[in-house]
């Protein structure tokens, strides 16, 4: 079975600083992973290039998500085959829930009014198939 997620040989870097250097990952649907390491060990950088931040072209490597290579120059490139992040706790609003944080920007609606049961379980079923779903 391929994998859901795989990363080839990212390498990102900025001036003569090699932020990230040659990394792959690769995630199987369904899985949950966790990126560990030290502050400026590239956990971030890895993410922004993943997510379109760093569009293609300002790194080395390749991405492919459900079967397709994905060449990003935007973040709502990626945003449209389903891939996006959560920013660290200083980019969250304190005031909302972490299901909100989670839906902010792709809210479900029912004539105008938020609908966090059917959101809920859509985010339930995309963490159990590990297949992404449409919010919108």
């Amino acid at each position: 079975m391929p994998y859901l997620l795989e990363m080839k040989n990212i390498t990102k870097t900025f001036g003569s600083v090699k932020a990230i250097d040659n990394v792959c990952l690769r995630l199987n649907a369904g899985e949950i992973v966790s990126l560990c390491g030290e502050n400026g060990s590239g956990k971030s950088t890895l993410m922004k290039v993943l997510c379109g931040i760093y569009p293609h072209g300002s790194y080395e490597g390749e991405i492919i998500f459900a079967g397709e290579e994905i060449q990003a120059s935007h973040i709502r490139d990626t945003e449209r085959k389903g891939i996006a992040i959560i920013h660290q706790e200083l980019a969250l609003v304190k005031e909302l829930t972490v299901l909100e944080n989670i839906f902010l920007g792709n809210e479900i609606t029912h004539n105008g009014i938020m609908d966090y049961d059917l959101m809920t379980l859509r985010c339930q079923e995309a963490a159990r198939t590990g297949q992404f779903i449409h919010f919108t």
